[in-house]
């Protein structure tokens, strides 16, 4: 994908939508306009929601510049590192894996091996794969397994954390392939600045030829990694998002322990003593050389956090520097969107981020556009039921004018709109009708967050099997309910013309993305299947793998510049 930089266009619409929301709220908030009292409070509910969000969001693309230059220091480390000049850092590359198909696996350890400056590379096999093992000896890579599956990839990665000794250490998931120049172009800003935790990079997306699902869910992220992502590293609350990620080992050793607080610092410090007693966390407790957070499947967000707590800086690197794969069945999109999800939750439900002193004022902002950015389904959920609500029992929400309502809606929504097509260059229908389609597994995880129930935890591109219909039960729902709704709501007399009008485009419009949802569903899942029977047996990979070391003309100790 080629990389685009914040556009000013972009920046206009946003300034542009400000206004409009502002202007919305006004309509929206004014409780004259209040109908159905129950319908109305909810509709309040969801126009705050994606109000607020966009807000949110807005004005933080607003004070984003892109246009600011790499510092000069950096660009020298990087020519000393090539050219050797100065000794590459003690690097390790971990490469995460838990049943993956072995082809893909092999395929991001080469590009790894392969990957300018001296590092150690490891395959971290929580799959426990006899083939991978050897896949590994003779790739010359490193190879660890555990022998539990204890808090899955932070568990992992934890484990390899306190059987290695890099200063700096690489994530990457199984299915994300580095490029060469990802270690030349990450370890200056660490090297340089040894309060930066972390630098995170892009993930980018191969989406051609694999259906609905993969297209959809890689495009919608690319106004995440090209404008939102760099807005947060501006103000020091760019998050890691589980790959493509380069960690300081002694960052990661400090989340180990924290500070006594409130009631019993203050009791320590009139006992005369110094300083108040360090104490272990969980992470500590369970693994005490350190390493990424426990007790969540978004270890990722939750890491970042508590790096912020303790005054570490990240940075995120606005180069594309991997290409990975996206789930190219819903079934996967929707568990891991799922889990995703629930990292979001958890940071609305239980970091209690207003009240950390810790952080400043923009990192809670961006902390809690997390969640808010889940909260989004909630609303979508709403504005499904409202206009079939009308069609089947002439009750709105809202009393108006069609005008009036039309002035204040049209411009902050098409607003909405713009400013991701002005990024992007382009809109993929597929990208939003993949994103409406995860609004149920969103409100799932809300519900379990919120009652601390636990989620199960799965790779997004291991075996999900096929299409099945209770993945889209929700959606089948919201689809019986609009045709209901258009054949009922037309044969009642003594409707307002112009809402029934109005209230069947917005039910057209739903049943129009629930269908071309399950049709681009079934196809991406045949698109999967011809992919699997086309994908080479682990024996298969094996000797594909021997092949290309036999024919490979430089060995793992040399550092191609």
């Amino acid at each position: 994908m080629p990389w685009r930089d914040f556009q000013q266009a972009t920046k206009f619409a946003v300034v542009a939508g400000l206004g409009a929301a502002a202007f919305y709220l006004t309509f929206v908030y004014d409780r004259s306009h209040e109908n159905v009292p129950i319908l109305w409070i909810f509709t309040l509910i969801a126009e705050s929601i994606v109000v607020m969000h966009t807000i949110g969001i807005w004005v933080s693309l607003v004070s984003y510049r892109s246009d600011i230059p790499e510092p000069e220091e950096l660009a020298v480390i990087r020519r000393a590192l090539v050219v050797a000049e100065i000794e590459t850092p003690n690097t390790d590359v971990f490469i995460c894996c838990a049943g993956e198909p072995l082809h893909l696996i092999v395929r991001t350890a080469l590009a790894a091996q392969e990957m300018h400056l001296p590092h150690n590379t490891w395959i971290l096999d929580d799959g426990r794969n006899p083939a991978l093992r050897e896949a590994a000896e003779q790739m010359g890579i490193g190879y660890l397994r555990r022998e539990s599956n204890g808090h899955a990839k932070a568990g992992n990665v934890n484990t390899a954390i306190s059987r290695t000794s890099g200063r700096f250490i690489v994530v990457l998931d199984a299915d994300h392939v580095p490029r060469p120049d990802l270690l030349t172009q990450t370890l200056p800003h660490l090297i340089a600045n040894p309060s930066i935790a972390m630098v995170q990079t892009p993930q980018t997306y191969s989406t051609v030829g694999r259906g609905m699902v993969a297209e959809g869910a890689a495009v919608s992220q690319e106004l995440f990694y090209e404008a939102i992502m760099p807005a947060k590293n501006a103000s020091n609350s760019a998050f890691c998002v589980g790959t493509n990620v380069v960690y300081r080992r002694s960052a990661l050793q400090s989340l180990t322990t924290r500070e006594a607080e409130g009631r019993e610092k203050i009791g320590h410090l009139r006992r005369g003593a110094e300083a108040a007693p360090m104490q272990l966390t969980q992470l500590g407790e369970e693994f005490p050389d350190g390493g990424i957070w426990i007790g969540s499947n978004s270890e990722d967000i939750w890491t970042s956090l508590e790096l912020h707590r303790r005054g570490w800086r990240t940075v995120f690197l606005p180069k594309v520097l991997t290409q990975g794969l996206t789930p190219d069945r819903l079934g996967a999109f929707l568990k891991q969107q799922f889990r995703w999800s629930c990292g979001g939750w958890e940071i609305l439900l239980r970091a209690r981020v207003l009240r950390e002193r810790r952080l400043t004022l923009s990192q809670k902002i961006q902390y809690l556009l997390v969640p808010s950015h889940y909260a989004l389904s909630l609303a979508t959920c709403i504005f499904a039921l409202m206009s079939p609500i009308y069609l089947l029992a002439d009750r709105s929400p809202i009393s108006a004018p069609f005008w009036d309502w039309a002035l204040h809606y049209v411009p902050f929504y098409a607003l909405t709109i713009a400013v991701p097509f002005l990024q992007a260059g382009k809109i993929r229908v597929s990208a939003i009708i993949v994103s409406l389609a995860a609004a149920p597994a969103h409100l799932r995880a809300f519900l379990m967050t919120l009652l601390r129930q636990r989620a199960g935890w799965s790779v997004t591109n291991g075996r999900h099997g096929g299409f099945r219909l209770r993945t889209v039960l929700p959606h089948l729902a919201i689809g019986l309910l609009c045709i209901a709704s258009l054949v009922i709501g037309w044969g009642l007399p003594g409707r307002n013309r112009t809402s029934t009008l109005l209230a069947s485009f917005f039910v057209g419009c739903q049943l129009t993305v629930v269908l071309a949802m399950l049709i681009g569903a079934e196809r991406s899942d045949r698109l999967a299947r011809r992919a699997e029977d086309l994908e080479p047996s682990e024996d298969e990979a094996l000797t594909l793998l021997g092949d290309y070391l036999a024919q490979r003309t430089w060995s793992a100790e040399r550092v191609p510049v």
